[in-house]
């Protein structure tokens, strides 16, 4: 297995990891720097990714890392992959400076609970989010 971050070019790789219909905008999303793609390879098979965006911040730490979305291919849980991804995301959180990130679950997702306590996340309250719809009027 190999793990390496995409980039312009890898639109094909977003395509055949898309699981609801065709990705809408893989290639702006891929040539924004802050981005933060990285998938897990066995031979020339996407298995798991990752996906995160730095966050630039006004004030305090100069950026934080949003982890937004983490898959791994059934056929390959619970064979460290999605270990292997989130380290290779603080390496390069860290290579860019971010010294902190989050992610936001369902407190009854147990499996991801566990993932992300595992991987060295901590949970210092309860978080409570809300949602916002930007419609056209």
């Amino acid at each position: 297995m190999n793990v390496r971050r995409l980039g312009p070019g890898d639109e094909p790789v977003v395509e055949r990891l898309a699981t609801r219909g065709p990705p809408q905008r893989a290639e702006e999303l891929l040539a924004d720097e802050r981005t933060l793609f990285l998938v897990a390879f066995e031979d020339t098979e996407p298995i798991g990714f990752v996906l995160a965006y730095e966050l630039i911040r006004r004030h305090g730490l100069r950026s934080q890392v949003l982890v937004y979305e983490v898959e791994v291919d059934e056929r390959h849980r619970r064979g460290g992959i999605g270990t292997a991804l989130m380290h290779e995301l603080e390496r390069l959180a860290r290579a860019r400076g971010a010294r902190e990130g989050w992610v936001l679950t369902d407190g009854t997702n147990a499996p991801a609970m566990a993932f992300y306590e595992a991987v060295g996340g901590v949970r210092p309250h309860e978080e409570t989010m809300w949602e916002f719809e930007y419609r056209d009027d």
